[in-house]
């Protein structure tokens, strides 16, 4: 490879490499007044008659002006190298935050489908064609949503001469490439096809055809897909035919525009999902000095099915939290139906009801000590009370904290039981003495509703989640800033710290648990193996394993070293609002809006 870094290009020096392919390289560009580009420089030298085909093409796809379009800003040919000047999207593709084998969420998928067409219908509607979609040329912007790149660039490849040699030369075109364009003739629904065969990889984690070149090449051609419900059981039937209607070998049965697809798809995953649940494979390794990228990894076909050892059914409505003494004897839960229950965890029987609460109980906390419990009130409740988590009296020598302004989502203890933190939908963290009730810092870091609250294990620091899609992590005393940690791209419902205080789980409705460096905020993997938001998440005692509960009424039992899936709990009859191990890391006990609380072993 040419190394062309300090070279100038048009107006541009090139500072570094952002990225290599078969038939381009990135870099990153920047002019006299330190503007950043992107900028490609195709590998091909070129003849005079090139460089005219090239620059008419570049002069047309410059013209595409879209807020999901990454710019053409300019173009050349520098000596006999062509180059394309692009608006610089820093923040990676699609391909990078969800690499090959990861399974996504229909809600997910439905998201990125509906972002796409978006700029692929003000294409066509130019009676243009992208050619090359595919994950890699799909970037995401600052807040996460979806811009298209590299419009044209496989028609300035191919007219220079360029074939694709292998598959393995970086899962290229013809992995996506419809039947009519594998045979020279691509139409605007030839982008459509592609885009079918996208949607097909994220939600089963396999592209539909696999082999040498000419063995996709000839599949895409005569081959039908295999079934997408075969391979993912959680797919409905409705979701996979829109998806088979858009991979039909011949142009004309596809959607009438992509569209059309977009809202297809959208239809077909609001339908009923089966109500059956299949062991998912899900993501990829990570080891405590290395970060992998996402891998599918399969589940443990071994691993026996958790039958319930008890169901709690004390509750008159939603139970909304739950947590085990931290002597493991007894189990507190919140409901919507305005209290907070103790019970015995062996034997399911109900100790005390605390009705304290004005309204429905949203978060509960268990003091280190097992003595107290701190409670909040939903709605208008902006109260967290302080009780005895024997008598159910306030608790003595303990002060109710009434800081907030609106209703406390999210309540944790300090380890050294002396502090409080609660979080609330005032978008503030505050932190407060147990014992006086006096504010020690409040943190106003988030925008946006704050929903979750935890503090390291050695109380230097609180993370808290935000319905913003961000978590925050800073120092518990000061309240200052330490880094926030971006990756999520929907509501922050739940988090985790390991035992260890080396890493961070944080649940999402966006389908996903992230795992990442506590220090850095590096994220290490994605945990897609649910089929819904994750509202809850708890980590063992002896930090191997991770619990998460989902909307699609599961809580998932995962490996913390290799991401791989344990078992799945399918106890529950709704959506799964909690989740907590026992100290002793032999059972889990969740909690669920089918009004009950089930424990089961693990």
């Amino acid at each position: 490879m040419v190394e062309r870094i300090g070279q100038r290009f048009g107006d541009y020096l090139l500072v570094r490499l952002l990225g290599q392919g078969n038939f381009a390289n990135v870099y990153l560009g920047e002019d006299a007044s330190r503007q950043q580009v992107a900028i490609k420089v195709l590998h091909t030298e070129l003849s005079r008659e090139d460089v005219e085909q090239f620059l008419a093409q570049a002069e047309t796809i410059s013209q595409l002006d879209h807020p999901r379009i990454v710019r053409v800003l300019s173009y050349g040919v520098e000596g006999e190298s062509p180059f394309l000047v692009m608006q610089y999207v820093p923040h990676g593709t699609l391909r990078q935050r969800h690499p090959r084998g990861t399974r996504l969420p229909i809600t997910t998928v439905v998201s990125y489908v509906k972002q796409i067409a978006e700029a692929l219908q003000y294409v066509h509607d130019q009676g243009l064609i992208h050619r090359d979609i595919k994950p890699h040329n799909m970037l995401l912007r600052a807040d996460y949503e979806v811009m298209l790149s590299d419009f044209g660039i496989a028609v300035v490849a191919q007219s220079m001469g360029y074939r694709v040699q292998k598959v393995q030369d970086f899962e290229g075109t013809i992995l996506y490439a419809a039947p009519e364009q594998v045979r020279g003739r691509p139409r605007i629904a030839s982008d459509q096809y592609a885009l079918g065969v996208v949607v097909y990889e994220w939600l089963c984690g396999n592209w539909p055809f696999e082999g040498t070149v000419q063995e996709i090449a000839s599949q895409h051609t005569l081959s039908p897909p295999p079934s997408l419900c075969k391979r993912m059981p959680t797919i409905s039937h409705a979701v996979e035919q829109v998806v088979f209607k858009t991979l039909a070998k011949e142009p004309d049965e596809r959607f009438e525009s992509i569209q059309e697809f977009a809202k297809a798809l959208e239809r077909a995953s609001r339908q009923e999902q089966p109500d059956f649940q299949a062991k998912q494979p899900t993501p990829n390794p990570l080891s405590p000095l290395s970060y992998l990228p996402t891998k599918t990894l399969s589940s443990d076909e071994n691993a026996p099915s958790q039958a319930t050892l008890l169901a709690y059914a004390g509750h008159a409505d939603r139970v909304v939290s739950l947590l085990w003494s931290p002597d493991g004897q007894r189990i507190a839960s919140s409901s919507l139906d305005e209290t907070v229950h103790i019970w015995d965890a062996a034997m399911g029987e109900k100790v005390l009801t605390y009705q304290g609460q004005s309204l429905q109980a949203l978060a509960i906390a268990w003091a280190p000590n097992g003595e107290c419990i701190a409670s909040s009130g939903g709605l208008s409740s902006e109260k967290v009370q302080i009780w005895d988590a024997a008598t159910g009296r306030n608790c003595t020598g303990h002060a109710n904290y009434n800081g907030h302004t609106e209703q406390v989502l999210a309540i944790a203890w300090s380890p050294d039981g002396k502090l409080i933190a609660s979080a609330s939908e005032d978008a503030t963290v505050q932190v407060w003495n147990v014992m006086t009730g006096r504010t020690i810092c409040k943190y106003r870091g988030h925008s946006s509703a704050v929903k979750a609250v935890i503090w390291s294990p050695d109380g230097q620091h609180i993370a808290s989640g935000s319905e913003d899609k961000t978590v925050h992590v800073w120092d518990a005393t000061r309240g200052s800033n330490i880094f926030v940690y971006y990756a999520h791209h929907a509501k922050v419902n739940a988090l985790a710290w390991s035992r260890g205080g080396t890493h961070i789980a944080s649940a999402s409705d966006d389908g996903t648990v992230q795992l990442w460096d506590a220090v850095t905020g590096r994220k290490a993997y994605s945990y897609s193996g649910h089929n819904g938001g994750v509202t809850a998440i708890s980590w063992s005692p002896d930090g191997t394993r991770l619990a998460s509960g989902s909307l699609d009424e599961t809580v998932q039992v995962w490996n913390a070293i290799t991401g791989s899936t344990i078992f799945t709990y399918s106890g529950h009859k709704d959506w799964v609002s909690s989740v907590s191990w026992s100290p002793d890391g032999r059972r889990v006990a969740s909690g669920s809006w089918d009004k009950t609380v089930r424990v089961w072993e693990v």
